[in-house]
């Protein structure tokens, strides 16, 4: 079945935001082909609640960042753990379809609580393989020009599963798309134990 974005994906609860004729390798050892990401809804991540500093869509309302919301609650760390401060084998793919890989690998060496396991552990449709999207997954989330139609993304910084350094993973800024790419040092890095939004993604 061919899908276009805007449209409900295979899942049944996400939607569709990054379409390509061309399969582009997938899974969590790249050797699947797919099509598509869809976006979990609004609301994934349980109770909506307040949206600080405003959000996409009606109502302006987000599950993104835990129940005490945005400018309550702290988020959610990219990982805390064994490896907070060393560099995870296999986490740091950065272009399409990478994302369920880097999220598969994070969850061998960060908590229960964390970015990465809070995106896998989302099974919306049914669906075992969710994820935390890849810098570039995330970034084609930001710039799809129906994300408020989904809702519910705060004008904050949101977690990709883009490790760049031993202690840094990749962030996006979801108020002017700004990227935070750690591994250079100085302002270029973003600490794996700051609280931010998640949103999970799948491909197919």
């Amino acid at each position: 079945m061919a899908y276009s974005c805007g449209d409900i994906g295979a899942s049944g609860v996400g939607t569709v935001f990054y379409a390509r004729s061309t399969a582009f390798p997938c899974g969590a050892d790249g050797t699947s082909l797919c099509n598509y990401l869809e976006v979990a809804p609004n609301g994934w991540n349980g109770t909506l609640v307040d949206c600080q500093g405003g959000c996409g869509g009606s109502p302006n309302k987000t599950s993104d960042f835990g129940s005490a919301g945005v400018g309550n609650g702290e988020g959610y760390a990219w990982c805390s753990g064994p490896g907070e401060n060393t560099l995870i084998p296999n986490a740091s793919g950065t272009v399409i379809g990478t994302g369920y890989a880097n999220t598969s690998a994070m969850l061998t060496m960060c908590d229960s609580t964390n970015a990465g396991e809070l995106a896998s552990g989302y099974n919306g449709g049914g669906m075992t393989d969710w994820s935390l999207p890849s810098e570039e997954e995330l970034n084609a989330l930001y710039y799809y020009t129906g994300r408020d139609a989904i809702g519910g993304f705060a004008a904050t910084y949101y977690w990709s599963s883009s490790q760049g350094s031993a202690s840094g993973a990749a962030k996006v800024s979801f108020d002017n798309g700004e990227w935070v790419v750690p591994g250079s040092g100085g302002a270029g890095t973003s600490s794996k134990t700051l609280g931010l939004g998640v949103r999970p993604v799948r491909a197919f």
